[in-house]
Formats: C-alpha cells, sequence, structure tokens
C-alpha cells in the first residue's frame, strides 16, 4: 500500500508540473485551402491534439511557413492605437481572400509543430532580412523575435504584420499550396514570474542592454528601462543618462548627457546581516540640488536586488522618475556571485498586500458577513408542527405555547 500511494504521489506531482508549465497561446492559420473546421473560442486544444492537426495539414499542403513571436496573447489582436488602427492590418485582410482559422488557446504549438514532422528547419528575422533565402524544408519556422527596447509593443505587432505579409506573398508566387501559422513560444499576458526572460514587459536579466540604461561592474547592478523624467515646478524634461562608479565602496553617479546639468549619486549601506538599503540620494538639476535620506524606505533582503515600477524622488521643488528602476549593490549578495549581469530576484516596491486586494478582501468580508446573518435567521424559523384533523378534536394551544 505504501509503494502505491508514493507511486501515486509521483504520477499526481508530474501531472502538476507539466500543467503548470505549459502556455496556451493563440494560433492564426491561414493559406489557399480550408484552414480547419470552426473552433470555439474559448476551447483549449493540447499539444498532441494540435501536433496531430499540424501532421493532417502537411498532406494536403506543399509547404507550412510558422511565423512565432516571443509572446502573443489573443488580447494583442484586439489593440488600437490613439487613431484606431489595428496592430494586424493585413492579417485581418486575409479574410477576405485565403481561407482563416484563428484558435485562441493551443497548448505549446510551436514546441508540437516541430514534433509533427522531421523535416522541420527555424530561422530567426535578422537572417532572413539579410538574404532572404528561405529553407527548402516541409516546415519552416520564423523567429520574430527582435523587439528593440525603444519600440512600443504595439509598433512591433505592427512591423511584424507587415514583414508576414510581405514573405507570404513571395512564398505563395513559388509554391501552389502554402499555408501559414502565426503563433508564440509564450503567453504575453501572465502572471509575474512565470518567464523571467523577455525582451520586454519584464524587468532586465540580460546583459543585451544598452550602455545608457544598464551598468554592470564588480560594484553594483543598475537598470532603467528609459530617459529620466525630472520636473521642476511646471516643466518636464526628459534626460537620458550614462554613469560612472565612484572609488568610494558602493556609490553610483548618474549624469546627463548632451549638454544636460543633470547628476544623481546614489549610496548605499548594510543594515545589520539581513538587508542592505539606499542611504542618501544627493541630485543636482539644473544648478538645483537637494539631498535626500531615505529612511530605509528603498531597501531588500540580502540576495535580492531592489526594482520599482516608476521609483520617484521628490523635494520641495523638483521631482525625478526612474522608468522601471532596479538595482543592487553586489558586495551585499548573501551567496558569491557566480555569472555577470543578473540581478538576483526582486524586491518588488509593491508589498503583496496592495489597495485593490485589500478592497477585494473588505467587500468578500461585507458578503460573508450579510450571507452569514440571513442564514442564522433562516435557521430561527420555527415551522409549525401541529396541524387540525377534520374528523378529531380540535386542537387547543394554549397561551404559554
Amino acid at each position: 500500500m505504501g509503494l502505491q500511494r508514493n507511486l501515486v504521489l509521483v504520477v499526481s506531482c508530474a501531472f502538476l508540473l507539466s500543467v503548470c508549465a505549459a502556455e496556451f497561446v493563440p494560433v492564426y492559420i491561414w493559406g489557399t485551402r480550408s484552414a480547419g473546421e470552426p473552433v470555439p473560442a474559448l476551447h483549449k486544444i493540447s499539444q498532441s491534439s494540435f501536433k496531430d492537426e499540424v501532421a493532417n495539414k502537411l498532406r494536403a499542403n506543399s509547404r507550412i511557413i510558422v511565423f512565432a513571436e516571443h509572446s502573443l496573447s489573443p488580447e494583442d489582436f484586439g489593440q488600437r492605437d490613439r487613431s484606431g488602427d489595428l496592430a494586424f492590418p493585413n492579417l485581418s485582410k486575409l479574410r477576405k481572400t485565403s481561407k482563416v482559422t484563428y484558435l485562441s488557446y493551443v497548448q505549446n504549438p510551436v514546441k508540437a509543430i516541430q514534433l509533427a514532422s522531421d523535416d522541420v528547419a527555424e530561422i530567426s528575422i535578422e537572417r532572413l532580412r539579410e538574404n532572404f533565402e528561405i529553407p527548402d524544408s516541409k516546415i519552416v519556422i520564423i523567429d520574430l523575435n527582435d523587439a528593440d527596447e525603444n519600440e512600443r509593443r504595439f509598433d512591433m505587432l505592427k512591423r511584424h504584420d507587415d514583414f508576414i505579409a510581405s514573405l507570404y506573398s513571395s512564398v505563395l508566387e513559388k509554391n501552389e499550396n502554402v499555408l501559414a501559422l502565426y503563433t508564440a513560444h509564450h503567453a504575453s499576458w501572465i502572471g509575474s514570474g512565470e518567464v523571467h526572460s523577455r525582451k520586454v514587459r519584464s524587468l532586465e536579466r540580460a546583459a543585451s542592454i544598452t550602455t545608457n540604461q544598464y551598468m554592470d561592474n564588480s560594484t553594483i547592478l543598475f537598470y532603467t528601462s528609459g530617459n529620466v523624467s525630472v520636473v521642476s515646478g511646471t516643466t518636464t524634461t526628459s534626460i537620458p543618462v550614462t554613469y560612472s562608479v565612484s572609488n568610494q565602496s558602493d556609490v553610483i553617479t548618474l549624469t546627463g548627457v548632451n549638454g544636460t546639468t543633470f547628476q544623481v549619486i546614489f549610496q548605499f549601506t548594510k543594515s545589520g546581516n539581513s538587508y542592505w538599503y539606499l542611504q542618501d540620494i544627493h541630485l543636482t538639476v539644473n544648478n538645483t540640488s537637494f539631498n535626500q535620506t531615505t529612511n530605509g524606505t528603498i531597501y531588500a533582503p540580502l540576495g535580492f536586488s531592489y526594482a520599482c515600477g516608476n521609483q520617484v524622488f521628490k523635494s520641495t521643488n523638483l521631482a525625478v522618475t526612474f522608468p522601471q528602476f532596479q538595482v543592487q549593490p553586489t558586495s551585499y549578495r548573501s551567496t558569491p556571485r557566480t555569472r555577470s549581469s543578473k540581478f538576483d530576484d526582486p524586491y518588488n516596491c509593491v508589498g503583496f498586500t496592495t489597495i485593490p486586494i485589500w478592497s477585494g478582501l473588505f467587500v468578500t468580508f461585507i458578503l460573508l458577513l450579510i450571507m452569514t446573518f440571513g442564514i442564522t435567521m433562516m435557521m430561527d424559523i420555527k415551522t409549525m408542527d401541529r396541524f387540525d384533523d377534520a374528523k378529531g378534536k380540535t386542537i387547543t394551544i394554549n397561551t404559554s405555547e
């Protein structure tokens, strides 16, 4: 019995791990022939089922071209810019000229496609732009992971949409039956901690960062996703910055470039044996300066980096904002540093119990209180336990009853 229980436990854990590792992403399919039967919008398709479907489509089509984003979700297809334009205008037009099928939730579609045939070739969009020669394979997977850190996600998707339309037209000129798929490796709308290697929407953990945003040396790791925003009175200025490290331990200096007079000095210190924190900020903008002590508000445990979506430092007449601010003094790591250019896990400035969480708990508590009161009142209702008999003696109820 003990062995059977352990076996059941192992199988259950393996199943849960496989479910947690699976990601469901959309798949947009079009071609010269019918792309498939209609599928319910919220229907989820497993990896094995989609692999069999791709194998069947390969028999009816000479080639399958797969355009794989790094991340994609159904919400991306409904995005519009301020002028009302879609992110995928060319894919939308295909509904009029091609047979189109849209699958909202497919489990690991790229892996399923790789397993559907032995003749699969993969190529990046950068390499394809250099020579524009598509491998002569039954299935060709084109990796669209070329995100620019200064490019909005909407603009990137729109650029990929133009590339897909152009490439599909050129392939269609050489092949009679072509099936095209647009999908991704990961879902873009997911919880934190599921994907740590994104080029967009995540805290930076890679080394491929331009020097005006990321700094890594033997003393400090520092990252911000864009220019520093400085608000002085009613004037807002966006300032690019560069870095330097003082001879003093754990001091980093940010200096404005392109002729701007801007300087920020961060000084870190250690509190006991458990935490490090930012002790002092010395800031100068256009000959206006202030010094600020954080009083331990910017801190992280040893072995963690500090991260904040928009880190703001304020004085009476000045406010400086760092977008996607992340920093960690390397000397305050709890373990020796084994790999360069990597932050430890982020300790975020927003606590777990945020205002929306407290609001949800408060409303839930009120509803539970009302429901408990209602159920208690219903349980106190007493029903009649005596009834008249037409052929018997009339019931007499005393006043005490």
